[in-house]
């Protein structure tokens, strides 16, 4: 008697839970998968987060386990602030709008102050890998917003083109982060363009980095000091 329910509750699981089943594997990259994406997209963000990773890997920075990339049609409201990627590291997934449903929400969706575009989505990805992987080495039990942004914004422009990244630094014309300064959430948020570039030039003219690196990984407030 209790084996027509049996079979009856494992059929009403497999339709709740089907899709968690269905990412797909990102080719030579298995340790991204790709949720609710159609075929180009998916190739989209396959490349874009194996760039990201080729890059992190240069900074000593490699995923420990899983990360799921969702692609979803709505907009997407972190932390009171509009975004286009969001990462939740509780699931270790990443949520990014479609590309598509960005032109869709946003009239005239801008990155850096530069019209968005099929390149800036991929710097997104980046951007939203380079979150999943830095919780994956960080030792605070809650990260800081700005440690993991500085990292972030930084892998994001140095995956882009050279020219694209150039002509966000020009328009942004900032000098790197200085000793003494603060790096916080606020100068994020009031000019997030400022501060991918000051974040990327602190990076890229350390010559080991890797101190610094580890420095956020262990931040655990809204800003951190430069050494």
């Amino acid at each position: 008697m209790c084996q027509p329910v049996a079979v009856f509750l494992l059929f009403v699981h497999l339709v709740f839970f089907v899709p968690e089943t269905i990412a797909s594997p990102c080719p030579n990259q298995f340790i991204i998968s790709v949720l609710f994406a159609d075929e180009q997209a998916a190739a989209v963000i396959c490349e874009a987060s194996a760039h990201a990773l080729t890059i992190l890997a240069q900074y000593g920075l490699s995923p420990k386990r899983q990360i799921c990339v969702e692609v979803i049609d709505q907009e997407i409201d972190h932390l009171g602030y509009k975004a286009f990627g969001s990462y939740d590291s509780k699931r270790d997934r990443i949520r990014v709008m479609s590309y598509q449903s960005i032109f869709y929400h946003y009239t005239n969706p801008t990155m850096y102050d530069e019209q968005f575009d099929v390149i800036h989505y991929s710097g997104v990805i980046v951007h939203e890998i380079t979150h999943a992987v830095f919780h994956h080495h960080s030792t605070a039990d809650a990260p800081g917003p700005a440690p993991q942004e500085y990292l972030a914004h930084a892998i994001q422009l140095l995956s882009l083109p050279e020219d694209r990244r150039n002509r966000v630094i020009t328009t942004h014309n900032e000098p790197g982060w200085m000793p003494g300064d603060a790096i916080s959430d606020i100068y994020l948020a009031l000019e997030p363009g400022r501060f991918a570039v000051k974040s990327y030039k602190h990076l890229t003219s350390m010559d080991d980095p890797r101190n610094f690196i580890d420095l956020l990984l262990t931040a655990k407030w809204f800003y951190i000091y430069v050494p």
